[in-house]
């Protein structure tokens, strides 16, 4: 979900929209308490995609109606790419959320074997203990960059070989990008 904010403020518009319409309901003319009915049923629902609840509904929903007879339908395994790939980002927002804590060893955590920002990325601690990091003139031959470059001109090229290395992209290549982190961790220093 892109705007959960607008999302959230539109149930709580229509929430208020249904009290004071119910309780003009009681005071005023019934015929209102119809009224907010619809203004209900609205908040609920945009409560529920706010929540992402309404997602998983309609994809149990989907997935389990989609088999017959023991055959599986087209959509079932769209719907278990989309729970891989659901899954995958939980695990990269709580590497994120460990990192940030510190629980990991910093920025994702790949060099002193916490979490790292992809699925397959864990490492342990002897491995990383065996993997220096780069010196700045190899971090820098690794971003493409001047070794005296400045933070903006580092972090725009990470970006931009990020994209292509990363290991969720087409062809991306999970050691590169790794190698990639490194350098950019050592330039940031």
């Amino acid at each position: 979900m892109r705007n959960r904010k607008l999302v959230v403020g539109l149930a709580a518009t229509f929430i208020g929209l249904t009290v004071v319409l119910a309780v003009a309901g009681l005071v005023v003319h019934p015929i209102l308490v119809f009224v907010a009915v619809p203004f209900g049923l609205a908040a609920y629902l945009l409560w529920l995609h706010a929540s992402g609840r309404l997602a998983d509904r309609v994809r149990t929903r989907r997935t389990s109606s989609g088999r017959t007879r023991g055959r599986r339908s087209a959509g079932d395994g769209r719907a278990r790419e989309y729970e891989r790939t659901r899954a995958s980002a939980r695990r990269n927002r709580e590497a994120a959320f460990d990192g940030a804590r510190g629980t990991a060893g910093g920025r994702g955590g790949t060099r002193s074997g916490g979490a790292g920002t992809h699925a397959g990325a864990r490492t342990d601690r002897a491995s990383a203990a065996a993997d220096p990091a780069p010196t700045r003139r190899e971090a820098a031959e690794t971003l493409g960059v001047d070794p005296e470059a400045d933070q903006e001109t580092v972090r725009a090229a990470y970006r931009e070989r990020a994209k292509t290395l990363h290991p969720d992209a087409d062809g991306g290549d999970e050691a590169a990008f790794k190698e990639l982190t490194r350098a950019y961790d050592r330039l940031r220093e």
